[in-house]
């Protein structure tokens, strides 16, 4: 039985440490850096800086709300805790796919054009990576959903490989050619792709929106194959559906932000501690909120210690560690 007024509760808090961290990220950004420089923080500057503070803000609310969405729709179809997209080598297709783009671009005029233009980027990178990755998960999922080993080595020699072919790709560009892969794939946080922002946020909330819709039959999912059948629930369609939301959204994602691989482990794992539910209307606000608070709280931290270390440093030593205490939770059961 699930207390709405603790769910609520809950939900509250985790908003106000939202909140908290935001106004911690603007803080370290803005009034923090101007006092360690000594520099006079003017009114147009300030307002220059918090306006660039703020699409930040959105770009990091859109990417940590899809990687939260897709990481637990993924875990419902696969039937484990522990995979996300991210460890099954997707992130490294996007490198691929622009060091393609890269590489062609000066030997086919209208690809110098599409790379030139971030919109028109975005689009045939998505659209690539879409394909890829339905034709990858669909391959991989259909032969071994449940084997967590498979798929993780399968993830990591995905990665080896595309890396040595990206490296390869890199010694065939010249210097400047070089210089415009880097730009292009070196997104992060720090240096997200801004102009995107206003393509990827509708895109959030129609992917958002469509994997709520299907939370009573994620519920009935959670069941196994057999069972969802058996209640009415067409799941080898649902799942191929579901797979292609979910590759949708990592190339958003990964276009807007970069690669972020145990952010959305994170985030699931623990609202599913906190919530004690398996509710997926509960648990995909829950998983929402949880990464968009590691993921901004993280950054502010990096922002008010001076660059100490990358964010994506931080989730990921954490995501890590605890990816193998999950491991070896499942192992002893």
């Amino acid at each position: 039985m699930v207390n709405r007024k603790q769910i609520a509760k809950k939900f509250i808090l985790l908003s106000v440490l939202i909140l908290f961290s935001a106004g911690l990220y603007i803080y370290a950004r803005v009034f923090a850096k101007a006092l360690d420089s000594g520099l006079a923080l003017t009114y147009p500057v300030a307002m220059r800086i918090l306006g660039r503070s703020a699409a930040s803000l959105l770009g990091m609310a859109v990417s940590a709300t899809l990687i939260a969405v897709v990481s637990l729709a993924f875990q419902t179809i696969t039937e484990n805790r522990v995979l996300t997209p991210s460890m099954l080598g997707f992130d490294s297709v996007f490198l691929a796919t622009q060091s393609l783009l890269v590489y062609f671009a000066s030997r086919i005029g209208w690809m110098a054009n599409i790379l030139a233009n971030p919109y028109s980027n975005f689009f045939v990178t998505a659209g690539i990576m879409l394909v890829i990755s339905m034709l990858m998960y669909g391959i991989m999922l259909r032969k071994d959903k449940n084997h967590i080993v498979f798929l993780l080595l399968f993830g990591l020699i995905l990665s080896s490989i595309v890396q040595s072919f990206t490296n390869y790709i890199e010694v065939l560009l010249d210097p400047q050619q070089f210089q415009q892969l880097k730009a292009a794939t070196t997104v992060s946080v720090t240096n997200m792709n801004e102009p995107i922002i206003i393509l990827a946020t509708p895109a959030m909330m129609l992917l958002t929106g469509l994997f709520v819709s299907r939370s009573r039959e994620f519920d009935v999912m959670l069941l196994g194959e057999n069972h969802a059948k058996s209640l009415g629930i067409p799941y080898a369609r649902r799942v191929n559906s579901t797979l292609l939301l979910i590759a949708f959204g990592m190339a958003v994602t990964t276009a807007l932000i970069g690669p972020l691989t145990f952010l959305g482990l994170l985030a699931v794992n623990i609202a599913r501690e906190r919530f004690k539910t398996y509710r997926h209307s509960i648990l995909f606000f829950g998983s929402i909120l949880m990464a968009v608070l590691f993921l901004v709280l993280g950054q502010g931290i990096v922002e008010l210690t001076r660059y100490a270390a990358p964010v994506t440093v931080l989730i990921d030593l954490a995501g890590g560690a605890y990816m193998i205490i999950l491991i070896m939770k499942e192992h002893k059961l």
